[in-house]
């Protein structure tokens, strides 16, 4: 049994607009700061970071980490990229991480993850069964038995259907559930205590407008508030706001497992809220909701689904920091400004708004009422 693990870091990096750029450099950020904690602990044996970017391969090196560049040019498939660096270091017991992934995990959150699986050989130890972030497991040769996924969603759930490796899924919170995936995400940690000096420093930068935030903090401490949420929720996200927070909730949870069901890719995606945004139009939409609730807290591509529509990333980026302006799809645009202009605050976003932002956003509610 081997008493040291490899953490294999995963950081896209390169982006084709500024708004996914802003993204990007976030993610990078976050890596980073889990290389900088990763370092010291004396269970991971070895760090190998696999990246686009050049600027993050040289950050990541002076770290000490071996650099596996990404091939230029070529279709990226996550599974036979990892697989292919599981063999290559002979990793007895892997630990993956996606770049915008674990960024409120601290230092001893990571220890506990890893000697999980040192002490427990035939286990997979993952952030979440059915869309994996980050997971360890031993033995690493598990993954020739499994067709290699194209996403990392997929990993832990193929692991546990096709080998014999007993799952541990980590109890769901801020640090587990918070994955960067859009600019909400940032907006949803910018006052959470954990966030590491790298990504600090990357959202002072940034410079993000965080006045919807600030609105929505105090409400969730508040008992006379209402705040409507809507999307893909979780029933344990259901029951976390129900125990942590004092406000009254209204919550709307449609099309969940929309994507792994094949069910947007064919267009079956149905929304209740979608089908009053149909009859009455974005602005008397936002007012309905005005009429319902102090804030409102919206998983977006649920209704972008329900519609049928695909907008580019740039497109959603956009819309999710309600900046219609920049926006091209007619629809689209026309939604953000009725969101910018809607009398209560509105946060816009994708699953992870309604699953690790939550969580992040109830933490800091909470530091903040103290």
């Amino acid at each position: 049994m081997s008493d040291t693990a490899t953490l294999f870091l995963f950081v896209k990096g390169a982006a084709t607009s500024p708004i996914e750029n802003l993204v990007a450099q976030a993610q990078v950020a976050a890596a980073l700061d889990t290389l900088e904690k990763m370092r010291t602990l004396p269970e991971i044996a070895e760090i190998v970071i696999a990246t686009a970017d050049a600027d993050c391969a040289a950050r990541a090196a002076a770290l000490g980490a071996r650099v596996e560049m990404d091939p230029p040019g070529a279709d990226f498939h996550w599974g036979n990229r990892i697989a292919a660096l599981v063999e290559k270091y002979r990793a007895a017991i892997p630990l993956y991480v996606g770049g915008g992934s674990g960024a409120l995990m601290e230092v001893e959150d990571w220890r506990t993850l890893i000697r999980r699986v040192l002490d427990e050989p035939g286990t997979i130890v993952t952030n979440n069964l059915y869309s994996c972030d980050f997971a360890a497991w031993s033995p690493g040769d598990a993954l020739t038995r499994i067709e290699p996924p194209a996403l990392d969603n997929d990993l832990a759930f193929r692991l546990s259907e096709h080998t014999q490796l007993k799952v541990v899924a980590l109890p769901k919170n801020a640090a587990t559930q918070l994955d960067i995936d859009t600019p909400t995400d940032l907006l949803m940690i910018v006052f959470h205590r954990a966030v590491g000096k790298t990504l600090r420093a990357f959202l002072d930068m940034a410079r993000l407008d965080t006045a919807r935030v600030v609105q929505i903090l105090p409400l969730v401490r508040n008992r006379d508030a209402t705040l409507l949420i809507a999307g893909r929720v979780s029933a344990s996200m259901s029951l976390f706001l129900e125990r942590e927070t004092r406000c009254q909730w209204r919550i709307f949870s449609e099309e969940r497992g929309m994507r792994a069901s094949g069910r947007e890719a064919r267009g079956e995606a149905r929304s209740l809220l979608g089908f009053h945004l149909d009859q009455v139009g974005a602005s008397r939409f936002f007012a309905t909701l005005a009429s319902l609730a102090d804030a409102a807290i919206i998983d977006s591509r649920v209704l972008f689904a329900h519609r049928r529509l695909q907008p580019t990333a740039p497109d959603r980026f956009h819309a999710d920091l309600l900046e219609p302006e920049q926006i091209g799809d007619p629809f689209v645009r026309e939604f953000a400004a009725a969101a910018r202009a809607a009398s209560i605050p509105v946060l816009l976003g994708g699953h992870s708004l309604v699953s690790g932002g939550m969580y992040a956003l109830v933490d800091a509610a909470a530091r903040v009422a103290h």
